[in-house]
């Protein structure tokens, strides 16, 4: 019989940010980032609990993509 892997002793994460956190350090309102949720426009998000919240890798990922080059 196979053996199973033990479970790692120690599991690293992302930071998890609330909407608040986001809005705060983007400038933004809660509200805004709720809107963009419903139309797909902001960083991704997961729901923890029925709750919403960011992966910071996630807002800095979302934030480099909205760089322009300047022509």
């Amino acid at each position: 019989m196979a053996r199973k892997n033990p479970a790692p002793d120690v599991i690293t994460m992302d930071e998890l940010l609330t909407a608040g956190d986001v809005a705060e350090a983007l400038g933004l309102s809660v509200g805004t980032l709720a809107n963009w949720r419903s139309l797909e426009l902001g960083p991704k998000y997961i729901k923890v609990g029925g709750r919403v919240r960011y992966r910071v890798s996630s807002v800095n990922t979302w934030v480099a993509e909205q760089e322009h080059k300047i022509a």
